[in-house]
């Protein structure tokens, strides 16, 4: 039986309607603020915490899981709290990497490591992911279990991966660091609206490589956007074998088919630009092969609006 804090009648009403964008975003906040109101009192912490996550995270993950769940007949309710848990867990996420990375703000803000202190940015990094995490596994479908835990250890392998290269990275492992970390937040995404769906294990994984390609892709656009190879050179001359143990390795091997050690560039947006339009390729054959004709165009309208950058 699950124990989460009960959602107020504002958000029970929010959820049973079919809701824009905007209104999932709102929706998703509303539930996370009553959480954490309820969680974190003993920590006299909500203040702060609600302070930095009203602004740390665009809610793109949270709000694909409702986006994929309303596609395949869910109703929100069902939902919510999942989406507050991954979105906890990317919060989480991202205050550790202003940590290591020492950065000074976050979308305009200054960091809370920066703000409060390493030590207390680590005890409320810790209280999100921890939350985060408890709302995750009070579902008791065992396959949400499974797929929350290879969620974590993603997570951790591609963070870890992405500090061992600092100056340098071959393009298999970036693409492989790429799945790793912002790809196992949106696959979980996809994946649970699958498993509360009663999906078959073999579409539940389908519906798992849907959403770690759109992850893949989101950091590709990300990248190519904020120019990161222009102080980190992307090594493209390698190998291109992708380990059969890494998650959607036939995925990522179609788009190192290009030789691009022979392709005579050497400027890594222009390679990284047609990775990912190969990868958006996949991303709507997938699409077309899960989603309902009924529910498609919704499904896609959220998918081009995370990639307005770029399509």
């Amino acid at each position: 039986m699950r124990t989460n804090p009960t959602p107020n009648e504002e958000t029970i009403l929010l959820s049973r309607q079919h809701i824009t964008f905007t209104g999932k975003v709102e929706l998703i906040n509303n539930r996370m603020h009553e959480i954490l109101s309820e969680e974190s009192t003993r920590l006299n912490q909500i203040d702060l915490v609600d302070d930095q996550i009203s602004t740390i995270g665009k809610r793109y993950r949270p709000t694909l899981l409702l986006v994929t769940g309303e596609s395949i007949g869910l109703d929100l309710t069902e939902l919510i709290d999942a989406a507050v848990g991954i979105e906890l867990v990317h919060d989480s996420s991202l205050i550790f990497d202003d940590i290591i990375d020492e950065e000074y703000k976050r979308r305009e803000k200054l960091s809370l490591h920066r703000s409060y202190g390493t030590g207390l940015a680590i005890g409320i990094g810790l209280t999100l992911s921890a939350i985060g995490i408890k709302l995750l596994l009070s579902y008791e479908k065992k396959e949400i279990k499974e797929l929350v835990s290879q969620m974590l250890v993603d997570l951790s392998e591609g963070a870890t991966l992405e500090n061992k290269h600092d100056t340098e990275i071959a393009i298999d492992d970036y693409l492989i660091m790429c799945t790793l970390k912002s790809g196992s937040l949106f696959g979980i995404a996809t994946s649970i609206a699958a498993a509360l769906a009663n999906k078959s294990p073999y579409e539940t994984n389908r519906f798992l490589d849907l959403g770690r390609l759109i992850g893949l892709s989101y950091q590709l656009m990300d990248d190519i956007v904020d120019k990161r190879f222009d102080k980190r050179r992307l090594n493209y001359q390698s190998k291109f074998k992708i380990p059969n143990n890494i998650p959607i390795h036939s995925e990522l091997s179609y788009l190192l088919e290009s030789n691009y050690s022979n392709s005579g560039s050497s400027d890594s947006s222009l390679i990284l630009r047609d990775i990912l339009r190969r990868a958006l390729k996949r991303i709507s054959e997938l699409e077309n092969e899960l989603i309902s004709i009924k529910h498609l165009h919704a499904f896609q309208s959220f998918t081009k609006h995370i990639f307005k950058k770029v399509i």
